[in-house]
């Protein structure tokens, strides 16, 4: 009675603890995700340049440095002008709207205007507010903290990885050694694969949306392209979210813009929800689509935004544990019926 007295009671200082850390360790599997998805290209250094690991991690991270410098030279300065013009193009698109019909009859039904003009003024007068300044700026400063332990995390993680793996294979049996091993690799694929995908898969479709907005001569195209491909990295939801700017920036322009636009978003999703995406979930986590739902709906529950970009690569993590369980109990119900001792051993 002592003994399970305890055991309930380390059970329930561990929960607590890991609840009230809940921050780091959602900080520790970000790192571990990006340490697996970087791996790749450490190792491609660490072998063709014959330099130590962390030298070849520091390369990466320099690498991915200039990289988002690059875009940042080649991007930003138009974002930033469209984002002027935006500004400066919105009063035009209010008096649209105020001055539209649909809009005139809902005022004099139900007092739109008035409703709409009380609720502005109450978020603006809360968002100019001393403490929503302080909180922004507290904001800002746990998002450094988060983004530069992150990097440490990954940092060492990636430094450690190799013999962390190693350890792992040292505490199994020699039975279980090469099941171990590709349980480890399988897992390593899903989440490496997966990062790749979802930045292809975000990157096509940013380049889709600003061809067609360009052709089409809809205006501010490098910014809802750079929308696109954020709210694209976010599972299921994250096209539709990435639709709607471009779509009402393109009624604004004319209304047949709007419908070109309408039928893009349409003809795009499906290529990419037919063609695209299954093909990398296939190639990757190996998910059935209402699995992938209810993974994203939970991680959405557990930890919010962070939680659905892990949720995939964490259910296709899952599914290889229950896959090599599965496979491996069946086995030994085959040993046991064939009654081989020496394979029963094995198994074992």
């Amino acid at each position: 009675m002592l003994r399970i007295v305890g055991i309930v009671l380390a059970v329930a200082a561990l929960l607590w603890l890991a609840y009230v850390s809940r921050t780091v360790l959602t900080w520790l599997a970000v790192g571990a995700f990006f340490a697996v998805a970087i791996n790749p290209l450490v190792t491609l250094f660490e072998r063709r340049m014959r330099i130590p690991r962390a030298g070849a991690i520091v390369l990466v991270y320099l690498v991915v440095l200039l990289l988002i410098a690059g875009l940042a030279l080649l991007f930003v300065p138009p974002m930033i002008q469209a984002a002027q013009e935006l500004t400066d193009t919105v009063p035009g698109y209010v008096d649209q709207v105020q001055n539209s019909s649909l809009v005139e009859r809902l005022d004099e039904e139900y007092d739109l205007t008035r409703r709409v003009e009380e609720e502005l003024t109450s978020a603006l007068s809360g968002v100019a507010g001393p403490s929503t300044a302080v909180d922004l700026a507290q904001r800002v400063v746990n998002g450094l903290v988060a983004l530069i332990s992150i990097a440490v995390i990954t940092f060492l993680l990636s430094l450690y990885g190799p013999r962390l793996r190693e350890w792992v294979m040292e505490q199994t049996t020699e039975a279980s050694e090469a099941r171990t091993a590709r349980i480890l690799d399988r897992a390593y694929r899903v989440i490496a694969g997966y990062v790749v995908g979802v930045l292809l898969v975000a990157l096509m479709g940013a380049l889709a949306v600003y061809a067609f907005l360009t052709i089409i001569g809809v205006p501010f195209a490098p910014l809802l392209a750079a929308w696109v491909f954020l709210t694209s990295l976010i599972p299921l939801i994250g096209a539709t979210l990435g639709a709607i700017p471009y779509i009402a920036v393109a009624f604004f322009e004319r209304w047949e813009l709007g419908v070109a636009a309408i039928v893009f978003v349409l003809v795009y999703q499906q290529i990419e929800n037919q063609l695209v995406q299954p093909t990398i979930h296939r190639q990757t986590v190996h998910l059935n689509p209402l699995w992938i739902i209810l993974a994203v709906l939970i991680g959405a529950q557990v930890l919010g935004l962070v939680g659905v970009l892990v949720a995939i690569p964490v259910a296709g993590i899952a599914q290889v544990l229950l896959q090599e369980w599965w496979a491996e109990r069946r086995r030994r119900r085959e040993a046991e019926a064939e009654g081989d001792p020496d394979l029963i051993v094995v198994i074992e």
